[in-house]
């Protein structure tokens, strides 16, 4: 997906409150299987990946590294380093038809 559309969707998503920013919001939130799709920034750290990754691979929610930390910024009100998208109609366009992470 390209990226100025996936960022206008992410904007849209958050006004909608149907995007989740905040690690530790977004770690409770996947611990209790909610959301369709987590984006890291490409640019955060290997810890946070690691961390937000595991519980996404235990809770079986796909995750992608998408944007940077300043795409992020651009359009949440505080630096995120981490997107779950709560909507499965916001998460469609990152995703294949069959619900699988596609690869940019």
């Amino acid at each position: 997906m390209e990226r100025s559309k996936g960022l206008r969707l992410l904007g849209l998503g958050y006004r909608a409150k149907q995007v989740q920013i905040g690690s530790s919001n977004i770690e409770e939130k996947l611990k209790k299987r909610r959301g369709h799709l987590l984006l890291l920034a490409e640019d955060s750290g290997v810890s946070i990946k690691r961390k937000l990754s595991q519980i996404c691979n235990h809770n079986r929610i796909p995750y992608l590294e998408w944007g940077t930390k300043g795409d992020f910024t651009r359009i949440f009100p505080k630096e995120t380093v981490a997107v779950l998208i709560m909507d499965i109609n916001l998460a469609k366009p990152f995703l294949d038809r069959k619900g699988r992470v596609l690869n940019e």
